[in-house]
């Protein structure tokens, strides 16, 4: 079908599973490499390298974010060209390899980075850094799709989806050059004004100069000056909205939709108050790096573009902004999410790598954070659970002792007690204990069923391929998803090996219960004998 006999509103046709997951994998690894070579390293890119080389990686990361997001915003036009492309998504994990060793090349840099080395690795670092996002994005892609879908889709797209991914990778650049366009001083005020009342509402005595547009209180003082007005979020959900207009303008009906103008700017500095308020009760609860590291990161281009697509999925969905609601397609029978087997698999993995990712950027002691890691994640559990009914639980005693020799052989390699403070930090009596609940559960339920879902049932079942397999391709799949399942781990020459033991006892069987049974035994005996011990360290 082309473009022109295309009906104008199908986007209940769109295949969003393995766009979200594609999109929330990469956004997963550029926050990962963003946090950690901005925070999470003793190295200050501005001490060390030119001002201009500094604010274009940074730039590139954000422009990456947006272009993600305008291809997002594409596909809501376009949605029968991402259906034709996306229909063997997944049908081929190997890609994901390529993907992970973009992702393990880009963080190379970590290795040598160091404060006051100069401007001596400023090639090395982009000699890992450009591949490596180049591998990245090309993993995914071919995860996706083949090169002759995509071939074909590139045809079909024309210039329009150029267009968007261009001005979604140059919106962070055009956000700051839109600066002039506004009264930053006026925003700025506005911005201080909302903070102010925001911690006082909250119960915090704060010290206010409204001239000088200080606040904070006991050693921590914020600036709100005219660049945390926020701006760059503005100009950013402005360009957003200014390229929805464009694609949709057959559409929408105006002037009404020019409405989405002061929305979105009053949703995007409304966002960016929370934001400071958030940075200033950090600070004054007695992490000033915290508050301003964790805040002032691309982690804010993240939650600005969730902002103006949130916008425009409400102009969407609202038939007061569109010319001809009743004339909008048919809802196709889709599989639902909480019915997809894959997104049953990858989905709480993609969530239980996420939380482990912002937990050390919210906090000095990411641990104590576990409850609320675990919460999330059987959310997840739970958001899925109808497409994992179908799993026989039916679990044989050699899982059980395959298990329990994985935890004996865990506990009994000797790990010296960590020297630092406790993982539950400064948490005591009933919170204390409350915490080890949550750890239990997420330990030894949790954990051992999303992990088994995702490498052994998913990872593994696409790398073996069909049966009856090879041999050399089963031995193949079983070693590539133990080495990444080890990955993850401080011991993984232990973690290797238990993945190994959890693959093979899956596949006597071939029930992915029995994988998850074993798991959870190893690591009940290794979250007893931590608890007994007192050594959390084991776990």
């Amino acid at each position: 079908m082309s473009d022109s006999r295309a009906p104008r509103l199908p986007a209940p046709s769109l295949p969003l599973t393995p766009l979200a997951l594609a999109a929330l994998l990469i956004v997963a690894e550029l926050l990962v490499i963003g946090m950690t070579f901005k925070h999470g390293i003793a190295f200050r890119c501005l001490d060390n390298w030119p001002r201009p080389v500094c604010e274009t990686t940074s730039r590139t990361l954000a422009g990456l974010y947006c272009a993600i997001a305008a291809t997002g915003l594409f596909a809501l036009l376009r949605p029968w060209l991402f259906r034709d492309l996306l229909a063997r998504a997944g049908h081929d994990a190997r890609p994901l390899t390529v993907n992970g060793a973009g992702f393990a090349l880009a963080m190379l840099p970590v290795l040598f980075l160091r404060q006051g080395e100069g401007t001596a690795m400023i090639l090395p670092s982009f000699a890992a850094w450009i591949p490596g996002m180049a591998l990245i994005l090309g993993g995914i892609g071919a995860w996706l799709a083949p090169r002759a879908l995509w071939a074909r889709f590139g045809r079909r797209a024309g210039p329009a989806l150029a267009v968007a991914i261009a001005a979604g990778a140059m919106a962070p650049m055009i956000a700051i050059r839109l600066q002039p366009v506004w009264d930053m001083d006026a925003i700025a005020g506005a911005t201080f004004s909302a903070v102010h009342w925001m911690v006082g509402a909250l119960g915090y005595d704060v010290v206010a100069d409204p001239v000088r547009r200080h606040i904070g209180a006991e050693g921590f003082i914020l600036s709100i000056a005219p660049a945390c007005s926020g701006i760059e979020g503005i100009a950013l959900v402005t360009i957003f909205v200014t390229l929805y207009l464009w694609l949709f303008r057959q559409e929408l009906r105006f002037p009404r939709a020019l409405l989405l103008y002061p929305l979105g700017v009053v949703a995007s500095a409304g966002l960016n108050a929370v934001r400071i308020a958030i940075l200033l009760i950090l600070g004054i609860e007695g992490q000033p790096e915290l508050a301003v590291g964790g805040f002032h990161s691309h982690a804010g281009w993240v939650m600005f573009t969730a902002v103006a697509l949130g916008i425009i999925a409400l102009a969407r969905r609202v038939a007061w902004f569109n010319r001809a609601p009743a004339m909008a397609a048919p809802r196709a029978p889709l599989p639902p999410l909480r019915r997809d087997p894959v997104a049953a698999r990858i989905l709480p993995f993609a969530v239980f790598m996420l939380t482990a990712v912002v937990a050390p950027a919210i906090s000095p002691t990411p641990a104590m954070f576990y409850p609320l890691r675990v919460i999330l994640l059987a959310g997840a559990v739970l958001l899925v659970w109808p497409a994992l009914r179908g799993i026989a639980w039916r679990v044989s005693p050699l899982a059980w002792a395959a298990g329990a020799a994985v935890g004996l052989m865990w506990v009994a390699i000797p790990v010296a007690p960590s020297v630092a403070a406790p993982p539950y930090g400064a948490l005591a009596g009933g919170m204390a204990a409350l915490w080890f609940v949550f750890r239990g559960i997420g330990t030894v339920i949790l954990v051992p069923l999303v992990e088994e879902l995702f490498f052994r049932d998913y990872l593994e079942g696409r790398l073996r391929g069909a049966a009856p397999a090879p041999l050399w391709r089963s031995i193949g799949a079983i070693a590539v998803s133990a080495a990444l399942f080890a990955a993850l781990h401080d011991r993984w020459a232990e973690a290797f090996v238990a993945g190994v033991v959890f693959s093979l006892v899956l596949r006597r069987s071939g029930r992915i219960a029995e994988a998850i049974a074993a798991h959870a035994m190893a690591n009940l005996i290794v979250f007893a004998v931590a608890v007994a011990t007192g050594n959390l360290a084991i776990i």
